[in-house]
């Protein structure tokens, strides 16, 4: 299922003091396990207000123009990196997201409509996030040139070709060559899907204390999935399938990553997803020359299956497959689950090996598969707001 994306109107049910700053206060956000930071005096119990999550992409009217004041942009244009929502630390706390008063969004016009939130008579529980115009902020997928090298992603440079600099002057205009052409094709057949992962800040009620979890590192790099059917190899990013002519990451990393084909070609239909890096700045995970591949799931005909969980059968009866340490995802912890222990491994360096940098955060998956309504599969995502904050600044 999509990741859970909601702008909802919310009831203030406490305010706290904030402790460490007379004019700031601390306000719970109901059921979640945010909280955000505000002026003291801006909520009281029983307030209506609009509850912003972090990665919200806000529009550039508005409520908003606080936001890049002291900014100024000749075009007229605010750049996305302004208007995403991200987290704060205020005198010790975190504000995560942005709350603001249902009264601040009265005067709102949306697409011409002339509706205002006081027209409408929103309530607590309502999801305006279209109404205002907002949307959730998804990670770029590294450029896909035709086999263009980007200066970002590779060192050699310039293009080689005539038709290389074609894209790449296409890329300067705003152009986006990443259809289905060259570098992309048609899914397969019955593709295997997308990839989320919930956010445990969301629906952590679904984990039950004690029950048997493994802890993994969330890697900040690009989500891939590989795939044999029987005659063909299948490379796809998040929402894209790789052509066999692309030079892209996902592609590089099936070759540096022989690994990966060996897997699917011995167990057709089974899709194997991770995370390929390097693709962001500042998170190499030790590796300069080559594009490595973390293992974190597997999708077949039966369901679902953690690579370390992943029995096959090898002519004596079931066995674990070979997957060795360093082609899965950093296992953390295993053992049951308890709430401030999850928290306590969200920060701190990254676990894999050679790396110098700081992680993401983690993932909790129960160890017994399974599916809750409203949810779907129970495995969440909880992010460091160190590395959020730190996100923020960039």
């Amino acid at each position: 299922m999509p990741e859970h994306y909601a702008v909802k109107v919310i009831k203030i049910d406490q305010v706290l003091p904030h402790g460490n700053a007379d004019k700031l206060e601390i306000i719970p956000i109901p059921g979640t396990d945010y909280q955000a930071v505000t002026g003291k005096g801006q909520f009281k119990p029983g307030s209506l207000a609009v509850y912003i999550p972090p990665d919200s992409i806000v529009p550039q009217h508005g409520p908003f123009e606080f936001l890049w004041a002291d900014k100024e942009f000749p075009d007229g244009i605010v750049p996305e990196k302004y208007r995403r929502i991200t987290v704060r630390k205020f005198r010790g706390q975190w504000s995560e997201g942005l709350l603001l008063p249902v009264g601040d969004f009265d005067a709102l016009h949306n697409l011409g409509s002339g509706m205002g939130f006081r027209i409408l008579k929103v309530q607590e529980g309502d999801d305006v996030a279209r109404f205002i115009g907002i949307t959730h902020y998804e990670e770029p997928e590294p450029i896909d040139l035709h086999g263009v090298k980007t200066r970002e992603q590779y060192k050699k440079w310039p293009p080689k070709s005539f038709m290389g600099w074609v894209y790449w002057f296409l890329s300067l205009l705003g152009i986006n060559p990443n259809g289905t052409n060259g570098a992309n094709e048609k899914p397969p057949k019955d593709a295997p899907p997308e990839y989320n992962v919930e956010s445990y800040k969301h629906y952590k009620e679904y984990l039950h204390e004690g029950e048997p979890v493994t802890y993994t590192e969330k890697l900040h790099g690009s989500n891939a999935r590989y795939m044999f059917d029987g005659k063909k190899m299948w490379v796809g990013s998040k929402k894209l399938w790789k052509s066999e002519r692309s030079n892209c990451v996902w592609r590089r990393a099936l070759k540096d990553n022989p690994w990966i084909e060996s897997f699917c070609r011995a167990y057709p239909r089974h899709t194997l997803y991770g995370e390929v890096v390097p693709t962001q700045k500042g998170y190499d995970y030790g590796t300069k020359d080559n594009v490595r591949f973390f293992a974190f799931d597997i999708k077949h005909t039966a369901g679902w299956t953690k690579p370390w969980f992943f029995a096959a059968e090898d002519g004596e009866g079931p066995c674990r497959i070979a997957f060795t340490l360093d082609q899965m995802v950093p296992i953390l912890a295993q053992g049951p689950y308890n709430e401030a222990f999850a928290k306590s491994l969200v920060d701190g360096q990254t676990a894999v090996e050679g790396a110098k940098h700081i992680r993401e955060g983690i993932v909790i998956s129960p160890d017994e598969e399974r599916n809750e309504r409203g949810l779907g599969r129970v495995q969440l995502k909880l992010k460091s707001m160190i590395f959020l904050e730190k996100e923020r600044g960039k």
